[in-house]
């Protein structure tokens, strides 16, 4: 029988990647990965996708010329019966190549939408109450302007970044200035071209939740735990969110209004959104056309046995998915910070961490390591670990996943010292 190939386009640090291509390889289909420049991908990531044995092949992953024109000579080899990208920055690329292949897959120009957020919200405002007031800015002065016109505090945004990079909460026309002025002069990040853009938005001041969908159906709802302002870190995750029944209603369906509105209503899709501040009302946050990051799709399965990776896997291969999810326990997860700038020297505490009583996984972020070096950029890049704990309930699966936390230290010293310091992080 002639193989069967699923191309991803790149691949995210989390697991998503790797946790598809165990399903796909379950079902004797061959997971592809493309990248620009394989020997260029995280160490970590060329290290899981080898003990796999999934190959990646290089290919100019910024064309969608180039990558039609893989899967194509691709297909001399087999059939290609999948095209599609759990990253991020090449969901888009991933949707186009796969309509223009006629393979599965979500509506290309409904998750282009999703990767801008100016697109993002003017495909929404014809749905009243999905979005906070917002206005697109090119400029600081002009950002200054709508901050005004919006009132203070505001929430500013580059439009196609993600992770919460260069997003800040302004309580000033200086505050706004300043951060509209960096993303402007960015140019690029991760190899990507940056939008020389900021949206600025109305600061919705109430609790966040997600939205974890598939095929515009909400499976279920997931707190954010987030960091103090100006930031928007996310520094862990529970799920099911334990909500009283009206305001679960209340997310579910403006969740669903939005997929809708923007037109992701194809396999999965990650919904952000805050309440306001009497929690009676709740506006869109963002709208993301893949499946969830952080690993939120693992405590989903973790919490109900469903595996969100699955369910899109199987929609790609032609199948119709049981989106019927019930919960049994509660999953937590948990985020360590780096230190804002220094060499870290030493990393202890890891066996004690895994040891903790209902403790699924304790993973250093990729990169971290004895003798990095680093500087934070106030993303979610400046995490140091994440931790994932199961409980009866939120209290217990939080206190287990930040008790095991609590047993990892960091030593380290100032950037360019010589003698070890000791520090958490």
């Amino acid at each position: 029988m002639s193989s069967r190939f699923v191309v991803f386009i790149d691949s995210p640090w989390t697991g998503a990647g790797q946790d598809c291509a165990r399903y796909l390889l379950e079902q004797g289909v061959t997971p592809i990965i493309v990248a620009a420049d394989p020997a260029a991908l995280h160490p970590s990531l060329l290290h899981d996708y080898a003990e796999l044995g999934v190959e990646i092949r290089a290919c100019d992953v910024d064309s969608v010329d180039a990558v039609v024109d893989f899967c194509r000579e691709l297909g001399t080899e087999g059939e290609v019966i999948g095209v599609t990208s759990v990253y991020e920055y090449y969901c888009d690329t991933g949707a186009e190549v796969a309509a223009r292949l006629g393979l599965a897959g979500p509506d290309p120009e409904a998750v282009a939408k999703c990767r801008s957020k100016a697109a993002m919200r003017e495909a929404m405002a014809g749905t009243p109450g999905l979005n906070p007031l917002f206005q697109v800015a090119d400029s600081p002065a002009q950002a200054v302007a709508a901050a005004e016109s919006i009132g203070y505090p505001v929430v500013v945004k580059p439009l196609d970044l993600t992770g919460s990079l260069f997003v800040r909460r302004c309580d000033s026309a200086d505050d706004v200035a300043a951060i509209t002025g960096q993303v402007m002069e960015l140019g690029e990040y991760l190899g990507h071209t940056v939008t020389p853009k900021v949206v600025v938005e109305e600061c919705v001041p109430g609790a966040e939740y997600s939205a974890e969908i598939v095929h515009g159906k909400v499976l279920g709802l997931t707190e954010k735990i987030g960091s103090e302002p100006p930031l928007f870190l996310e520094m862990g995750h529970v799920f099911p969110a334990a909500l009283p029944p009206e305001r679960e209603r209340l997310l579910v369906e403006k969740a669903e209004q939005a997929v809708r509105a923007i037109g992701v209503t194809w396999g999965p899709a990650h919904v952000e959104l805050k309440l306001t501040a009497d929690g009676t009302d709740a506006r869109v946050i963002e709208v993301n056309g893949r499946i969830a990051g952080d690993r939120i799709p693992e405590a989903v399965r973790i919490a109900s046995g469903v595996d969100m990776c699955r369910l899109h896997m199987f929609a790609l291969l032609g199948g119709t998915p049981d989106l019927t999810l019930r919960c049994d326990r509660t999953a937590a997860i948990h985020f360590l910070m780096l230190q804002r700038s220094g060499r870290l020297d030493a990393i202890h505490g890891m066996p004690e961490a895994k040891a903790v009583k209902g403790v699924h996984e304790v993973h250093l972020r990729p990169g971290v390591q004895a003798g990095m070096t680093y500087e934070a950029n106030g993303s979610n890049r400046d995490r140091a670990a994440w931790i994932i704990a199961e409980g009866a309930d939120r209290d217990e699966a939080l206190g287990r996943a930040r008790a095991a936390g609590g047993e990892l230290t960091f030593a380290w010293s100032p950037a360019g010292a010589t003698a070890e310091g000791a520090q958490p992080a």
